[in-house]
C-alpha cells in the first residue's frame, strides 16, 4: 500500500465528494452541498481517505437520535436500536478499490464507536440491484442483516446491516 491519510473533509474537497458520489449514485442516496454542509455540522465522522496526495474515497457516519435527519434507513435503525453508529456512506473511487481503503475507513468507525462506548455500527447496502462490492465488505466486517426495506417508491431493496462492538 501507497502512502494513505485519513481526515476530516474539508469544503475545499466537496467537488471531489460530490463527484465520486454522483458516479455512485446507483448504489447511494444523491448529495449535494446543502447536504454536505450539514453531514459537516452533524455527522459523527466525516472522513476522506487520500493516497498518495490523492483524494480515494470518503465516509460519513451519524450517531443515533439525529431527529432532522429524515431517510428511510437510518430512521428504521432508530426505531430498533437506542445506540448506533450508522455508516450513510463509504465510497471508494474505482481506481483505488481492493487496497483496503474501505476497511481503513471502517476501522475509524469502530475505533470511534468504541471511544463513545456504542455497541453497534449500522449500515444500508443496496441489495438490489446487488452491491457486491460493499456487501462482501461489510460481511467480511461482521456485519449481518438486520432486515430489508424497499426505498425510493419500491425500485431498490436495501438491506439493513448491523454489527456488534466488543
Amino acid at each position: 500500500m501507497n502512502d494513505y491519510l485519513i481526515k476530516r473533509i474539508e469544503p475545499r474537497e466537496y467537488d471531489f465528494i460530490l463527484d465520486l458520489n454522483k458516479a455512485n449514485e446507483e448504489m447511494l442516496l444523491p448529495l449535494d452541498r446543502e447536504k454536505l454542509d450539514f453531514f459537516s455540522q452533524n455527522a459523527e465522522l466525516f472522513l476522506i481517505v487520500y493516497v498518495d496526495g490523492i483524494p480515494a474515497g470518503f465516509l460519513i457516519a451519524l450517531r443515533d437520535g439525529l431527529e432532522e435527519y429524515d431517510i428511510a434507513c437510518y430512521k428504521w435503525f432508530c426505531e430498533r436500536y437506542s445506540k448506533f453508529l450508522y455508516v450513510d456512506r463509504v465510497v471508494i473511487d474505482g481506481k483505488f478499490r481492493n487496497r483496503g481503503l474501505a476497511w481503513r475507513l471502517y476501522r475509524s468507525v469502530f475505533d470511534r464507536a468504541r471511544e463513545l462506548g456504542i455497541d453497534t455500527v449500522a449500515a444500508a447496502v443496496t441489495s438490489m440491484p446487488y452491491n457486491l462490492p460493499s456487501m462482501r465488505l461489510h460481511y467480511g466486517l461482521g456485519f449481518w442483516e438486520a432486515g430489508e426495506l424497499l426505498v425510493r417508491s419500491g425500485t431498490v431493496k436495501v438491506s439493513q446491516l448491523a454489527t456488534a462492538i466488543l
